[in-house]
This record gives C-alpha cells, structure tokens and sequence, in this order.
C-alpha cells in the first residue's frame, strides 16, 4: 500500500521530525511511505493513501478524485484552516464562540479586541488591539488574509488543547503565557498536561461524529467563567506530545491509518 506524507515544502523543514516519524511508522507497518511536498505532485501518480499536512482543501479534494483516502479529508481541511467556517460549523452544534465580526460588519463587544486571519495558524497572525485606531491598522495589516475580529477572553494567556485521534481523546494540555495573551507553546508558552472538564468532554463528543476528522486539536479558551472554542487545529502539531507525554503520536496514528485503510 503505497502512502504520501503530504507537506507544504515551506512547512517541511520545521516539521522535519514528525515527517520522519510518520514515515518510519509507516514503512514499519508494512506501508510504502514517503514525503512529497505540494511542489513534487503528480495526480496521476496518486497514491493508495495520503497523510495530509498541508492547509489546501482544493488539493486534497483532487486527490480523493484520483482515488486516494487522506487523512485528514478534504471536508475537515476546508472546515478548521478558514475561521469563518470554523465558527459557523461549532454554532451549529450548539458549542459556545466568542462574539466575532468582519470588518464590514458592526463590532463585537469592545475594546479590546482580537483580530486574526481567518487562514492563520500558529498563532503568527493574531493581534490585539485596544482601540478602533489599532482596529483599522491591524484590519490593513490583514489585508488579503481574510480578517476576522472578535471578543478578548477575559481570561487571556491561557487555553486548552484536547488532542483526538480516531475519535478518541489521547492527551490535553493547558498551555499559559504569563507575558502574551497568546499561549501558543511554538511561542514560549508553557504547557502542561490536564484532564479536561465535563464540559469540555461533552464540547469534543458533540464535534467528533461530525466533523469526521481522523487527527486533530480542538483548541478552548475561557472567559467569565465560562468554555469557548477557539479553533481546530487540522495539521496539528505535535511538539507538546513528545514533550509532556510517552506518546509516540507519529505511531499512533500511523497504526490507525493502516488498521482503518485494512477495514474499508
């Protein structure tokens, strides 16, 4: 069964382990890995699988034309990588966002506010801005990155990853930064296992069965006392696991890939 480990050749380098390790696991259980990044694609060479870590539903739709099963699908891409759909996906279920508008639009409670990229991920694309003046600076500053703005959590610098895999929840992590608001641990936050709340549990067992997904994060933050979604990751990384954890995620879902592919 022949597989690609699909990356965006700018993502490849940063992500040179984890592209390994999915490899290696995968040629360990018997699979024909390999890495091929966007750049190197050819459709009519698509193979059995594809693991996809890349942020392009349009590609990953194509492969699944030519007949490839990816993983995530191209369904969960489109949904977590543009924050609009995002949002309107998790209301849908009845799971509580934080008020949100764009720029043409009349402007959730503030200031201050969080304006981001609805195309972002990382954590590399959202500012804070505590006036209407840095509204309109940072909404130029987007400009051509889909800018979304939307209520500051009154508890910020602090969030909660929950990990899942095959519908299972495997790890979750608090992450908190006591110098930004934002808690990304790529950008210094710190991390630390926990078990998640009821409330969260519920929130995750309500997106699972439709979102479909096969390896994602969903990521809460918190405000007034209350749990908000704040994205879900679809390339999610992986960084926390191996630090906090004996998981080996790269085998984990590899396994899972080659024992679903057997069942279909």
């Amino acid at each position: 069964m022949r597989c690609w480990i699909l990356y965006d050749r700018s993502d490849l380098d940063s992500n040179r382990f984890f592209a390994d390790r999915l490899m290696e696991s995968g040629n360990d259980l018997g699979m024909n890995c390999r890495i091929v990044t966007i750049d190197e694609l050819d459709l009519d060479d698509a193979p059995e699988v594809v693991v996809s870590r890349i942020r392009d539903s349009d590609i990953l739709s194509q492969l699944e034309d030519y007949g490839s099963t990816v993983y995530n699908r191209s369904s969960v891409c489109r949904i977590c990588n543009d924050k609009a759909f995002t949002y309107s996906f998790v209301k849908s279920l009845g799971i509580p966002i934080l008020p949100f508008s764009f720029p043409d639009q009349r402007l959730p409670p503030g200031p201050p506010w969080v304006i981001k990229s609805c195309i972002g991920h990382g954590g590399t694309e959202v500012f804070k801005a505590d006036s209407e003046e840095d509204l309109g600076n940072l909404v130029s500053k987007l400009d051509g990155r889909k800018p979304i703005i939307q209520s500051f959590a009154s508890d910020p610098g602090k969030d909660m990853r929950v990990y899942v895999l095959g519908g299972r929840i495997i790890a979750t992590v608090l992450r908190s930064s006591e110098t930004d608001f934002r808690a990304n641990f790529k950008l210094g936050g710190k991390a630390e296992l926990v078990d998640p709340s009821e409330q969260i549990i519920k929130m995750v067992k309500r997106i699972v069965p439709e979102l479909m997904a096969d390896f994602i994060g969903i990521d809460f933050v918190f405000g007034d006392g209350q749990v908000y979604l704040n994205e879900i990751e679809d390339v999610v990384g992986t960084r926390m696991l191996y630090s906090l954890t004996d998981l080996n995620p790269a085998r984990m879902y590899m396994e899972y890939i080659a024992h679903s592919k057997i069942s279909l």
